[in-house]
């Protein structure tokens, strides 16, 4: 019998980011894991990555309506209607959230975070809406449920009573580590960026704190203590931004730098060319960007969370997320940097995309036992 599965793509249509990163890797690897699959990858726009092999098959919708639909919407109205016809034998949902499917299809969810429980004013008003509709609904309704961290599980357990059948976190590729003796410099003129500086990745939305991170550095600036430092900000526009933005702008003269979305190939020569990568958070469901950080040796200080403790690793300076814990924490790293007079090693203690996604496909090849 062939495993027919179907995948919520959504996440992989535009510039991956978070949740995307972690679907594509873990589906790089089921590729290995359920050799014998068929995989059908569901989206409302076109992907922006290619057909891992031939067992692979993208479902693209063609309805001339779908540019009406917000992305959770579709999910709910059309992506049921192109499963249909592939009789699919499990769905996973690696965002979460799943279509109205037929009753032979297990469904598989995947948690990342209670951002709608935890941090709901820092959510777009109809994103917020449809978790508060659906997020519970379809969690309880799934044969198996995975989330990426041990604290988003406590949580989830804590939240409604639900226990994850495992928990399967985000991981490092070798294509994010740096090589020894490769020209840093050289990726760091074409970025528009100079050394020393300290560096921030995130899309800018309220949930990340990049406010109080930017206020910190240049109090920091103004007192002379980082004197020739720039803070690089690395990451897309989101949403609820304005104010962000506008200090942005104001700030460019102050060695603030926002370079937008950096594609994946520049990214690990700008972590290892940091002197600190500084993730100040409200609340994150696990953090990728400190995996990254570490793997590349670079110094992290990061948000006191229990799912940031899970992705800091042992190194890294935990602060509060304000403006004077936050402060406190780059002089701390710099401190740290300037006492050992080198950047840490790469971190070898990393969790890596082939077991987690293991754990992952003993949910969903439903030919096996439980």
């Amino acid at each position: 019998m062939t495993l027919r599965v179907g995948i919520d793509g959504r996440s992989l249509e535009k510039n991956i980011t978070g949740v995307g990163r972690y679907v594509w890797e873990l589906c790089l690897q089921l590729e290995k894991c359920v050799p014998d699959a068929e995989f059908f990858v569901y989206s409302q726009w076109p992907l922006s990555v290619e057909p891992i092999s031939e067992r692979w098959h993208h479902r693209v919708d063609q309805s001339k309506f779908k540019k009406y639909m917000k992305s959770i919407v579709w999910q709910k109205l059309r992506a049921g209607a192109l499963c249909k016809p592939d009789r699919l034998d499990v769905y996973w949902a690696g965002a979460t959230f799943s279509p109205r499917l037929e009753k032979r299809t297990k469904v598989v969810v995947s948690v990342h975070d209670l951002n709608h429980k935890i941090a709901p004013a820092t959510m777009p008003t109809a994103t917020l809406w449809a978790h508060r509709l659906f997020f519970k609904r379809d969690i309880l309704a799934a044969a198996a449920i995975t989330a990426n961290s041990f604290g988003t599980a406590k949580r989830l357990l804590q939240d409604m009573g639900r226990h994850s059948d495992a928990v399967v976190t985000p991981a490092v590729s070798a294509a994010f580590v740096w090589p020894a003796g490769n020209d840093t410099d050289a990726v760091l003129k074409k970025l528009g960026v100079t050394r020393p500086y300290m560096l921030a990745l995130a899309t800018w939305e309220p949930r990340k704190n990049l406010t109080s991170l930017i206020k910190a550095f240049l109090s920091l600036k103004k007192e002379g203590k980082i004197a020739e430092h720039q803070l690089v900000l690395a990451g897309g526009r989101g949403w609820k931004d304005a104010n962000l933005t506008e200090l942005v702008d104001k700030t460019s003269n102050d060695k603030v730098v926002a370079l937008g979305y950096v594609d994946d190939e520049d990214l690990p020569a700008l972590y290892s060319g940091a002197d600190c990568f500084v993730f100040p958070s409200f609340y994150e469901g696990y953090g990728i960007p400190l995996l990254e950080a570490r793997a590349n040796g670079t110094l992290v200080v990061c948000t006191d969370i229990p799912e940031l403790r899970e992705s800091g690793g042992k190194s890294a300076i935990f602060i509060e997320p304000d403006v004077a814990s936050i402060r406190g924490g780059m002089l701390d790293a710099l401190a740290f940097l300037n006492a050992k007079e080198q950047k840490l090693p790469h971190d070898s203690e990393l969790p890596d995309w082939q077991s987690e996604a293991k754990k992952l496909a003993t949910l969903i090849d439903c030919r096996k036992a439980p």
